[in-house]
């Protein structure tokens, strides 16, 4: 069966409101295996709607429509809808008395406009709406099936649920339900993975396998779909078994769980602490360690240290060192990294320091010092790991970042304890900062490509690559914090040999 959606709205068109509803009725029915081709935004224009609709009708078997089913005069898409399919609108019955209960009064002017609402194509099947006015309905166009549910999120996810997929799963004729697995990695390149792969799955009708890329995280999707759930669980336990033993620990994360959670969870069960310093970044760091209830038993604390006063007062960062090093330097980030784990009495401190523009710092040794200019430190025991990094972006770019932004995933340590010695497992991730708000739709993401060269013991040496695209996507917040995360996880890989 294939499904193509409709989203009605010209707001949705000239971006002044996200789509909420499109993205998660194609994740619902693409879960349950059906092929969701296509998804087009209407405006709130009759003609351009028809115009869709036939063109769409000639590829697809069933068509959903979100919005446009309001109580307004730009709400077209039921008059629309019958229109096309050259049938009149009628009154329902069931849904007339629905709405005088939530309204109280039909009658009353204010509601009115509301019995618009419960006026649905003749012929069509009424698909009601529990907690508010706007009916749905379903009805045939000759060769698909219509279905027109209203933009409101809350109600359209209740209509989905109970009425819309159980409709679907019937309709179709078979079982369609698939079994998914999801493994994260990072630090290996989408292509060289999916070489890999190609190894391990041996994709047919019923197995298949994607992958899908965020800010150098490699997510990859097994489906298995035809058979029952202790034949896929052992088919896809198999395929996972194989995939984590060829990636090792470029695998981070399996059965997709919040990383946040792994986070709290890793830290608590093996009691580490950590402490964070942060000067470009503001306090972003120390808010994404603290999405998850109950994460101030590993973070003990992050010192905001924007001026050199603070470096030096709070942190314990030698103002002589600042004057012959300058403020944006490795020797600085380590100081800082050093003094947080010190003063806040952790296991582990991070810090950052570096240059977020429009212009350079203004005297001193740092006047020399080009915008974008970052270094990353990492303090565990007395052993100190610098990395200096140049990335690109306005100053506007990164204030828009921390205002809007939020932190999805961050780089996960795994840490286990022996003993006698605490010992660095692993894995870790990237974090993922949702840009829509800043960024035109036209605008494409390209995934990062990351090289990770040998490590040295003796020299805690370490290079790592990044090649970037996109400007609007690779703004100096993102990349400070990133990279602030991966330092983390090579330190402790060369701290596990």
């Amino acid at each position: 069966m294939k499904i193509e959606l409709i989203s009605v709205g010209s707001e949705l068109v000239c971006g002044q409101v996200r789509d909420l509803n499109a993205p998660l009725v194609a994740s619902k029915l693409t879960e349950l295996g059906f092929n969701v081709v296509n998804h087009t935004i209407a405006n709130d224009n009759s003609e351009e709607l028809k115009f869709s609709l036939k063109s769409i009708l000639e590829r697809a078997d069933l068509i959903i429509i979100t919005g446009g089913l309001g109580p307004t005069k730009d709400d077209i898409t039921r008059e629309t809808v019958a229109d096309f399919c050259n049938v009149t609108l009628v009154s329902d019955e069931e849904s007339i008395n629905h709405i005088e209960n939530l309204t109280g009064n039909i009658h009353d002017q204010k509601y009115v406009n509301c019995l618009k609402q419960a006026r649905v194509p003749e012929g069509s099947t009424v698909i009601h709406n529990r907690t508010g006015t706007a009916q749905g309905f379903l009805i045939n166009a000759s060769q698909a099936n219509i279905i027109c549910l209203p933009g409101v999120h809350t109600e359209m996810v209740q209509m989905l649920e109970d009425w819309v997929i159980p409709y679907i799963l019937r309709e179709s004729g078979e079982s369609k339900k698939r079994y998914t697995r999801v493994i994260n990695t990072f630090g290996m390149s989408e292509s060289i993975l999916d070489e890999k792969i190609q190894r391990i799955i041996k994709a047919d009708k019923y197995l298949s396998y994607s992958t899908l890329v965020s800010n150098g995280v490699v997510s990859i999707r097994t489906t298995l779909c035809n058979t029952d759930k202790i034949n896929a669980d052992s088919i896809l336990d198999k395929i996972e078994e194989e995939i984590c033993r060829e990636l090792g620990a470029f695998v981070f994360s399996r059965h997709e769980e919040s990383l946040e959670n792994i986070i709290s969870k890793i830290f608590k069960e093996n009691a580490i602490t950590l402490a964070v310093a942060e000067s470009c970044t503001g306090g972003l760091v120390s808010n994404l360690l603290t999405n998850v209830q109950g994460s101030s038993v590993f973070f003990l604390g992050g010192i905001v240290s924007y001026s050199n006063k603070v470096k030096e007062n709070l942190l314990n960062v030698s103002g002589k060192l600042i004057r012959e090093f300058g403020v944006i330097s490795s020797e600085v980030a380590k100081a800082m990294a050093y003094g947080a784990r010190e003063r806040i009495q952790a296991d582990i401190g991070l810090a950052v320091t570096g240059i977020a523009g429009p212009t350079g710092i203004e005297g001193g040794i740092d006047q020399k010092r080009p915008v974008g200019l970052v270094y990353v430190a990492t303090a565990i025991n007395d052993d100190l790991e610098c990395k200096e990094y140049r990335f690109f972006g306005s100053r506007l770019e990164i204030k828009k970042t921390c205002r809007k932004c939020g932190a999805e995933y961050t780089k996960i340590i795994f840490i286990r304890k022996s003993s006698k010695t605490v010992q660095i497992l692993t894995y870790a991730v990237t974090l993922r900062i949702k840009f829509s708000s800043l960024c035109s739709p036209s605008v494409k993401y390209c995934p990062s490509t990351f090289r990770t060269h040998s490590f040295s013991k003796t020299t805690h040496s370490y290079s790592l690559k990044r090649t970037l695209s996109d400007s609007y996507f690779h703004n100096f917040v993102l990349c400070c914090i990133t990279v602030f995360l991966q330092l983390l996880w090579q330190v402790f890989i060369l701290n596990m040999k």
